[in-house]
């Protein structure tokens, strides 16, 4: 089906708009089609094969489009119909099998399973070249799908027809030509289900309708674009374009960019320069900052000036000297008064020391006087009471004591001041220094005596005060010119780190101009060197130019052939169903016979655009048109898909209809509707049919449906389950399924009861079917029939008279009514009690040592059966 669909695609490019290598393209696919199928769009699978295919063998791909030799053949069916089939081992055929199919109608039954679907491929493929069914599994080798599994070989079929001349003729699969004779129930089903699924899936209802799923699916598989796939570019070239990008940006560096770059260097030097100082330049700057051969830089020379060790302040000030002098003085003579104050009250000191002590004792014996042991019960004064009392009254003694031990204190403490000042003189003036003289040393204490030893006049009549006050004085003033050097050493450092940053700023500025004269002698060296270096890459992209060239026109010609294969594709199901609206709704009105006239359709719309929807319209407002798969139940939708099958076999002038499984397809309310469409309506009656079916009721329906005259004519052929062995179990000459012919041939083996229980059926299936639809046609069709219980069945017996009774009015319609009314009263009896209608309720019901049947009155029950069923044909 793909490779058929794809070679009418082909003939779509024999014009002269379309170009030779879109052609290559189109007899590549078609040449690698079985490589190509399996493959999609996943990780570019189908595109990657397409280029490596097409760069192997692109010139010698042959540019012309042939005609399938279907095409080439007859367009017109060259048989009448289909003689015989020979099948085996093919599929479930693991033998051959002959077929008798010289009929125009072949009834084919078996339970699911017993070989039909097999018997119905055998015919595809004679008749098609190929089988659907083995597409949609996978099976793009499909002999593997057509070998019998036990013998694992396969024989193509041999299918005979019957020439225009009247001769037997060998058929030849004509895709092109047959494809619209096959009905089969799997494409409906999935119409159905299709109806389930998005607005935007309906599209797709007709190209699943007709099988074309698998060649839609083939064409989606193929990528838009080669371009990711395909060096249109061509490597070399590439690679040289890429060099001489490289090459212009050296150039434009040369031109353009190291020239701005220099000059914005000298604008920043200027700049620089008068941050610096307004009267130099910039190469000047650098020689002050820097220094040269000759003399060192200000940097240097800062940096020199500032390793210089600045002197240590002492701290001492003649201010200072004086304060301490003032102080020692001061605690002094305090001490003296406190001293003299001790000295006089130093009975009491006595008196006080000796109460102390007393006190002291009371830990040893607290129980008598310390002094001459008398027990404390005993003496006059209690000696621990009494010196309590006494050391009350001499407190003040202890405060004047402690006040002189606080002003000892000081006096140490300021004279070791002194005393460190003193040592600070001498290290600072230790040449000659008669201070060294008063220098403590570490295991000694000063004294006040040593103070006044600082007040004595020396030999020169000046005292070590005058002397240590005049060092004082010079240390102080080192002090200022030591203050005055760190000030000076802050802002020499503050103007280093300023003169630093304007350096960095040099080096910046020089490290730019380095740069961008390299750079000027790099891009002249890769300007002049290019030519020499790229030699081989120059000659390379001239030779891969032809290759390059071939493959931009592949990548060009593959996008123009998918256009135009998505084009085909798209518009397929508006070709396959053009002109097929009224034949539509002809077809599924008959298979709804039944609905109302309100329900009958009026028009459809087939969706056959992007977005489109299956629309119809009824007959009771033709202009207003419905979404059928949101109003239609799925009844009516597998009908609406029969429908369109059908109108197409109609309109195609298709020779036959191959029909499979059509009780799996459609449901039991539409199967009597469409068997009378098959069997009863003109529309098929130049058409042989072939159906195969699984229930055995429709298959004795359709029998019954005919007249025995015409069901002698049909080929019935029953597939029946497998016995022995694994080859498909036919039976060529099964019962036949007419209740008439039934009854004839039981009687005609002498059959008697037979014979009436198919007599009895056959009146039953006329009754309900024929007679009483021949009266609706002549006359009045509403019976008033009279049950036994609300809940019995029609009566026969009541059902036949009361269809008599209508036929026999005189306004019965039909002038030549008495070929179906003489049966009908034959078989019932003139005064109803008839000898015949006992007969054929006997010949129904089981009874015990019966008499036997009259064989003239059975002859005659039967005769009159074929009379009747004759006259209503």
């Amino acid at each position: 089906m793909v490779k058929a669909e794809y070679l009418r695609f082909l003939q779509t490019l024999i014009t002269d708009d379309v170009s030779v290598d879109v052609r290559k393209i189109a007899n590549l696919v078609l040449q690698h089609m079985e490589t190509l199928m399996p493959l999609s769009t996943t990780h570019g699978q189908r595109i990657k094969k397409i280029v490596e295919l097409a760069q192997t063998n692109w010139s010698a791909i042959c540019s012309d489009i042939k005609k399938p030799i279907e095409q080439a053949m007859e367009p017109t069916c060259p048989f009448t119909k289909i003689k015989s089939l020979s099948v085996g081992p093919f599929r479930g055929f693991a033998k051959q099998e002959d077929f008798d199919l010289a009929s125009q109608l072949v009834l084919l039954y078996g339970p699911n399973g017993t070989g039909k679907s097999s018997f119905c491929e055998a015919l595809e493929y004679s008749l098609l070249g190929n089988v659907t069914e083995a597409e949609s599994k996978r099976f793009h080798n499909q002999n593997d799908y057509f070998k019998n599994a036990h013998t694992n070989s396969f024989t193509p079929p041999i299918l005979i027809g019957v020439g225009n001349q009247k001769t037997d003729i060998q058929i030849t699969a004509n895709e092109a030509l047959y494809r619209f004779c096959f009905i089969e129930k799997n494409r409906i089903d999935n119409f159905s289900r299709i109806a389930a699924q998005s607005p935007a899936k309906q599209t797709e209802l007709i190209s699943t309708l007709f099988g074309l799923d698998a060649f839609s699916e083939f064409v989606h598989n193929f990528t838009d674009l080669m371009d990711r796939y395909i060096d249109l570019e061509g490597n070399k070239a590439k690679e040289l374009g890429q060099k001489r990008q490289e090459l212009a940006g050296y150039q434009q560096q040369l031109d353009t960019t190291i020239p701005e770059e220099l000059q914005k260097i000298d604008e920043d030097e200027n700049v620089l320069v008068k941050e610096f100082r307004v009267d130099c330049s910039f190469a000047q700057m650098v020689v002050k900052l820097n220094g040269s051969e000759e003399e060192d830089g200000l940097i240097a020379q800062l940096e020199a000036e500032l390793e210089k060790s600045i002197s240590i302040k002492k701290g001492l000030t003649l201010f200072d000297l004086q304060s301490l002098k003032q102080s020692i003085e001061a605690d002094i003579r305090e001490l003296k008064i406190k001293q003299q104050e001790l000295t006089n009250a130093s009975q009491q000191i006595s008196y006080k020391q000796l109460y102390e002590a007393v006190i002291q004792l009371r830990v040893n014996s607290p129980e008598q006087c310390p002094a001459c042991q008398t027990p404390l019960s005993q003496v006059t004064v209690n000696p621990f009471e009494h010196a309590a009392t006494e050391l009350k009254k001499l407190q003040h003694l202890d405060e004047l004591q402690e006040a002189t031990r606080k002003l000892n204190g000081n006096i140490d403490s300021l004279l070791n001041k002194l005393s460190q000042i003193i040592s600070t003189c001498c290290s600072s003036f230790s040449e000659n220094n008669l201070l060294s003289a008063f220098q403590i040393a570490e295991e000694k204490t000063v004294t006040i005596g040593w103070w006044n030893s600082l007040h004595q006049k020396l030999r020169d009549g000046l005292t070590p005060w005058q002397y240590l006050e005049a060092q004082i004085k010079n240390l102080e003033d080192e002090d200022k010119k030591i203050i005055q050097a760190a000030e000076k050493r802050t802002k020499e450092q503050n103007e280093l780190k300023r003169l630093r940053i304007f350096a960095e700023k040099i080096v910046i500025l020089q490290t730019r101009r380095e740069t961008a004269n390299n750079s000027i002698k790099k891009a002249k060296l890769k300007i002049e060197k290019f030519d020499t270096e790229n030699v081989k890459l120059i000659a390379d992209v001239e030779t891969e130019k032809d290759t390059v060239a071939q493959n931009q026109a592949i990548a060009y010609a593959y996008v123009i052939f998918v256009q135009k294969l998505n084009d085909y594709n798209n518009n397929l199901p508006a070709q396959l169903v053009a002109d097929l609206g009224e034949t539509i709704v002809q077809m599924y009105n008959a298979f709804n016979r039944h609905d109302a006239g309100h329900e009958q359709l009026a028009a459809v719309r087939l969706p056959l655009q992007q977005n489109q929807r299956l629309e119809i319209s009824y007959n009771n407002n033709p202009s207003f048109f419905f979404d059928a798969l949101h109003i239609l139940s799925e009844g009516h939708i597998r009908c609406m898909g029969l429908a369109i099958l059908t109108a197409k076999n109609i309109k195609g002038g298709c020779p036959f209809l191959i029909f499979d499984d059509p009780v799996n397809a459609i449901d039991d309310d539409h199967r009597e509707s469409i068997r009378r469409t098959l069997f009863e309506d003109a529309y098929f009656d130049d058409k042989q049919i072939v159906l195969a079916c699984h229930g055995e009721e429709f298959f004795k329906d359709i029998q019954n449906l005919l007249s025995a005259e015409r069901a002698r004519q049909i080929k019935t052929v029953s597939f029946l389950p497998k016995v022995s062995d694994y080859h498909i179990n036919v039976d060529h000459n099964c019962s036949p399924r007419n209740y008439v012919i039934a009854s004839r041939t039981h009687f005609n083996k002498s059959e008697i009861r037979d014979a009436l229980d198919k007599s009895r059926k056959a009146l039953e299936s006329l009754a309900k079917g024929k007679i009483w639809h021949y009266v609706s046609k002549y006359g009045d069709g509403n019976l008033s029939i009279k049950l036994r219980s609300a809940d019995a069945l029609i009566e026969l017996r009541n059902l036949t008279e009361q269809l008599k009774t209508k036929i026999a009015k005189a306004d019965f319609s039909d002038s030549n009514k008495t070929i179906v009314l003489n049966p009908i009263g034959s078989l019932l009896g003139i005064s109803g009690d008839s000898r015949e209608w006992r007969y054929l309720n006997k010949g129904t019901h089981e009874e015990e040592d019966r008499e036997e049947f009259d064989r003239q009155t059975v002859d005659e029950i039967v005769t009159a059966l074929e009379q009747l069923d004759a006259a209503l044909t």
